[in-house]
């Protein structure tokens, strides 16, 4: 095998290599998109639930509560 044969089969291999890496880089960016949308929906939900409670009317305290 000769030189330029050489050269020719790392080149080719370098660039497989590197469109590999384009490749997985893109198909795990564009599977963070849904997981980030499902956090982002998660954690308006918890803030959601963590509010605080408004505070009891002095009536209902009174009637000993709504039933």
């Amino acid at each position: 095998m000769t030189t330029a044969h050489m050269i020719q089969a790392v080149g080719v291999l370098a660039l497989l290599v590197v469109l590999l890496l384009a490749l997985v880089v893109v198909v795990l960016r564009l599977a963070a998109l849904p997981l980030a949308g499902a956090a982002l929906a998660l954690d308006h939900t918890a803030a959601f639930v963590a509010r605080p409670l408004p505070p009891m009317s002095v009536r209902a305290h009174q009637d000993g509560g709504s039933r």
